[in-house]
């Protein structure tokens, strides 16, 4: 027969070809993923991703793999992280090697998803993204659940093009599809894809309303605290006229004194008022007890910003937030107003002013409002905290600073920057007083997007309510379909030698009818020739398993012990330090010599002897049971053990705790009673990059034996290795 042969050249093209598909595909994905659909913050549903499913279906995992990471490229642009490519690209890779292996790809995604996809995106947020960590669980449900509506659509447009994609060369195997399988893939498709659409659309118009609802309410809050701070600062500065007026006028003192008392107590805003002299000396104070209070030093207010606009400028003035002095801590704001004798041709004869309490807005923000869902911020002119809601847990005082995370359905979203409310996102509005303050009312942004996610939480479920009803109905349309082609299986498996086939008793096909007649004939032929060929196979297949079982236990094992002999040991520690190198491990090289053994051999004998070893050799593997622990009989009364060492201290104390296991043990010789023995270890730990033979490793390890034998036996000695230098512990 002629060899028959593919050129290079054709071979090139038909590779070429496969190339060609994934970069068409690829673009095409990426061409759509420019527009993605805006939901929320930063989360956006993204379609082009159908490109790359429809690529798995007949491409290769490392051509699908390309073409996802080709749909990828503006998801990177648009969110400004490069986590998609890790997230779709394995997607696209993990579905790809699932359809290689007969998988569906509705179900390959969604087991990536349950599986590696949630948990590595919450995982990606959770770590990399401060700011996004209030809606990680939004997040998640949304990857996923976009993960579906574009699988779906890509089953669709396979189901719709059958035809075409099949003209495909394709580098992936033909499914092989039952009916009940083939009516739910086809049906879960189908209910999935229209029941995301439906859904997100529902919750694409609840977000916009909700939005609106949000943004009123923020506008009303402010509105509202508005209106009350700027008649608070009016009322109050007003006041503070009226009784510069008032006092103007009365030259008593004591009258003045009742005056001022009075007058403090029908303004109980402020939490101090006083009188003050042309020098700037203390005169009158309300409450009366604060002069008491005061020592010297503090009687003058000279100095002070109130005192000496109200002098010099001869009308009211409204100072910045400052903290009181003498007359309290508390943050305030001073409202003076010069006082006159006379007809005043001489100037002010001195000043009133009250200490307005900034704490009064604490009031107006929890009136009529859920403290829990709306937050205020009152600024002064220079953007300082005069007030903030308990929950934010700002400092008075402080500068307001915050970030600008706006995007593009939302232009008002802000994160504060303080360590107190770290990651925390906030809707955000402000208004202005007349005084050039600012009112900022505050909405968490979580709280907007609760009810999003429980919807998405709803359509999740309703998913998997959805595979359940479309695996019910598909598996009865499936018995409709296929029950007599069931019978007809079911009579031919049960193997009747005497030709005894029932009748098929549905209605069925003629067709169905004259294939059950001829497989009738043609089983009852094979059925004796099929018993005696299965016979014949189970026996040699059990002679050759058994010889197998034999010869590989016989080559990789020690006869006495049961550890692996030397050879195995030599064979597999190249494997295990290639492991520990690319994982950059440290690796535990010992070595462990029972002490004194020739005179066990010599007073109790070999078998003795052997008793021993076999006992020690059992402890070893039960002492070093990990699955990636190396155990080994390496000659006479030596073991080598070969393991991952992250800490040499923790080592050391095991070593230590194997010490005294072996040597509370009690040997049981009949002649001559239980006897006890120890052992010496001598262990090699580094980095596993230090060295691929075993010989290095041995010959550390063998050094640090001699010394713990030198130095009185029962005992370990450790050397820690470093590629540049050798440090002794």
């Amino acid at each position: 027969m002629a060899n028959i042969s593919i050129s290079p050249k054709a071979s090139s093209f038909l590779h070429s070809n496969q190339y060609l598909l994934a970069l068409f595909f690829g673009v095409i994905g990426a061409i759509v993923n420019l527009y993605p659909i805006e939901l929320a913050f930063s989360i956006a549903l993204v379609v082009g991703n159908t490109a790359y499913i429809v690529a798995a279906s007949f491409l290769r995992p490392g051509l699908t793999l390309l073409c996802a990471l080709i749909s990828v490229i503006p998801l990177y642009f648009y969110w400004g992280h490069p986590f998609g490519f890790l997230t779709f690209g394995l997607e696209a890779w993990f579905i790809s090697m699932l359809r290689a292996r007969g998988w569906y790809v509705l179900t390959a995604d969604l087991l990536y998803w349950l599986v590696i996809g949630m948990p590595l995106t919450a995982l990606l947020i959770w770590s990399n993204m401060e700011f996004a960590q209030s809606f990680v669980f939004f997040s998640v449900l949304k990857q996923a659940i976009n993960a579906m509506l574009y699988t779906s659509l890509a089953c669709i447009l396979l189901f719709t093009f059958n035809d075409y994609f099949q003209s495909i060369k394709s580098s992936q195997p033909p499914l092989v599809k039952s009916l009940p399988k083939w009516l739910l893939y086809s049906f879960w498709s189908i209910s999935a894809f229209f029941v995301i659409c439906v859904s997100l659309v529902l919750s694409t118009n609840f977000s916009e309303f909700q939005k609106a609802q949000l943004e009123k309410e923020l506008e009303i809050n402010n509105n509202y605290i508005t209106h009350i701070g700027n008649s608070y600062l009016n009322e109050h500065q007003q006041a503070i006229e009226n009784i510069a007026y008032q006092l103007s006028y009365i030259t008593d003192p004591a009258e003045r004194k009742r005056a001022l008392s009075k007058f403090h107590h029908l303004y109980p805003g402020f939490l101090t008022m006083l009188t003050a002299s042309k020098q700037g000396k203390i005169e009158l104070a309300s409450p009366s007890s604060i002069m008491e209070k005061l020592v010297i030093g503090q009687f003058s207010v000279v100095d002070r910003p109130y005192f000496i606009h109200a002098m010099e400028e001869q009308k009211l003035f409204v100072s910045d937030v400052f903290l009181g002095r003498a007359f309290g801590n508390d943050p305030i704001i001073a409202i003076s107003a010069p006082l006159y004798q006379g007809d005043g041709l001489n100037g002010p004869s001195g000043i009133v002013e009250g200490s307005l309490n900034l704490g009064m807005f604490g009031l107006y923000d929890k009136i009529g409002h859920d403290e829990k869902l709306i937050k205020t911020i009152v600024t002064d002119q220079n953007d300082r905290i005069i007030y903030s809601s308990d929950s934010l847990q700002l400092e008075t005082l402080s500068g307001f600073s915050y970030e600008d995370r706006a995007y593009k359905n939302s232009l008002n979203l802000i994160s504060l920057k303080s360590e107190k409310n770290e990651g925390e996102m906030f809707i955000h509005k402000q208004t202005q007083l007349m005084n050039d303050w600012k009112i900022h009312s505050l909405i968490e942004h979580k709280f907007s997007l609760k009810n999003i996610e429980d919807l998405y939480l709803v359509m999740f479920l309703t998913l998997f309510v959805t595979l359940l009803a479309a695996s019910f109905f598909a598996k009865r349309f499936a018995i409709h379909l296929s029950r007599p082609l069931r019978f007809v299986m079911d009579e031919l498996s049960k193997g009747k030698k005497t030709g005894d086939f029932r009748d098929v008793p549905y209605e069925t096909p003629t067709e169905i009818q004259k294939l059950y007649q001829e497989l009738r004939v043609n089983r009852l032929a094979l059925l004796d020739n099929q018993e005696e060929l299965q016979k014949q196979v189970f026996k040699r297949t059990e002679e050759l398993n058994q010889a197998n079982r034999k010869l590989t236990e016989q080559a990789n094992t020690d006869t006495l012990t049961g550890l692996y002999n030397r050879r195995y040991f030599e064979k597999n520690f190249k494997m295990m330090q290639s492991i520990f190198s690319r994982n950059n491990s440290n690796l535990m090289y010992a070595i462990i010599d029972l002490d004194f053994f020739k005179n066990i051999n010599d007073t109790h004998g070999h078998l003795f002897g052997d008793y021993c070893l076999v006992t020690v050799a059992n402890m070893l593997k039960k002492f070093f049971n990990r699955d990636s622990d190396l155990v080994a009989r390496f000659g006479g009364e030596e073991f080598v053990v070969v393991s991952q060492c992250d800490d040499v201290e923790i080592l050391r104390s095991r070593m230590d705790e194997f010490l005294q296991q072996i040597a509370a043990y009690a040997f049981k010789d009949d002649g001559k009673g239980p006897i006890t023995l120890t052992i010496s270890v001598g262990i090699a730990v580094g980095q596993a990059k230090y060295s691929n033979l075993g010989e290095d490793w041995f010959a550390v390890a063998d050094e640090c034996l001699y010394e713990a034998k030198d130095n009185g036996r029962n005992q370990t000695k450790i050397t820690v290795i470093d590629i540049s230098a050798k440090v002794n512990v």
